[in-house]
């Protein structure tokens, strides 16, 4: 009798324990309308009241709930995607990649606004729903496009390259720069 209620009370254990850790893998993953499946994000050890680098600024800025940014790091050529979601600032980079979500980082201004569940306007806006709920993007103003070369070149030719003004034109349609032996690399729209 005394081994099985051990045995009753080990496997309880194990059931409670597989139970949680489902749980918190489910509290942290978000729906995907792209590939109907889900992705993880990754709670930061950071203060959604200094949440958001901003290169203009050269300081973080405040984030509010749903707010969804961009911030690179090694020289640009690495954009991380964050969201503000149940006051915690998570690493959504995965989701926004499988979304194609392309946004310039470094913002003043944040370009989308994440909302829970349906799309109408019924819901409260703080109200807390799980993460596995279905996502939707609102955009901020006009789509920007980021152009990774707009960022490093200019850092690594100095002040003679002019800024990428084209950026947000498609790569295919750009034109081509040619080499100007005495002020460097230069694009002819832009002279």
């Amino acid at each position: 009798m005394r081994m099985a209620a051990t045995e009753l009370s080990k496997s309880m254990n194990e059931f409670l324990t597989k139970l949680q850790d489902d749980l918190k893998e489910a509290m942290n993953t978000m729906m995907c309308t792209k590939c109907e499946g889900k992705h993880k994000r990754f709670e930061m050890d950071r203060d959604p009241a200094e949440a958001r680098f901003c290169a203009e600024c050269n300081r973080c800025h405040s984030a509010e709930e749903g707010d969804l940014w961009a911030e690179s790091s090694m020289l640009g050529l690495r954009i991380t995607y964050f969201a503000c979601m149940e006051g915690k600032v998570f690493d959504i980079t995965e989701w926004a990649g499988c979304q194609r979500i392309s946004i310039s980082p470094d913002t003043h201004r944040v370009p989308y606004h994440i909302s829970f569940g349906s799309k109408n306007g019924n819901a409260a806006r703080h109200r807390y729903v799980p993460a596995t709920t279905q996502v939707h993007l609102e955009e901020r103003g006009a789509r920007e496009r980021w152009d990774p070369f707009s960022t490093w070149i200019p850092a690594l030719f100095g002040p003679h390259v002019p800024p990428l003004s084209h950026k947000l034109a498609p790569t295919s349609s750009l034109p081509r720069p040619y080499l100007d032996p005495q002020l460097g690399y230069d694009c002819p729209s832009c002279v």
